[in-house]
């Protein structure tokens, strides 16, 4: 079980793309994770702002965590989804 005790960040993400094949690989591999996601930019900036010029997908990034026992298991598991850029 993969609680906030246990777990360990894996890796940091912004592109939504790169997030779907790493999670693939880590379902692959039989590896649980959780991911969260946090704005790159408050909302009421960007309301008062916009976004104009800012790439959609770089608004948001995803941390996504393993247990701390699983950790070099899917550091191994995930590097062909980082050789795709």
């Amino acid at each position: 079980m993969l609680t906030i005790l246990n777990r360990r960040e894996l890796i940091t993400v912004v592109s939504q793309e790169k997030l779907f094949r790493i999670r693939e690989d880590l379902s692959n591999a039989g590896i649980p994770c959780t991911v969260k996601m946090r704005g790159a930019a408050r909302a009421a900036e960007r309301a008062r702002y916009g976004t104009a010029g800012i790439r959609q997908d770089a608004l948001y990034s995803y941390a996504i965590y393993v247990t701390r026992s699983d950790y070099a298991r899917a550091a191994a598991a995930i590097r062909p989804a980082l050789r795709h850029e």
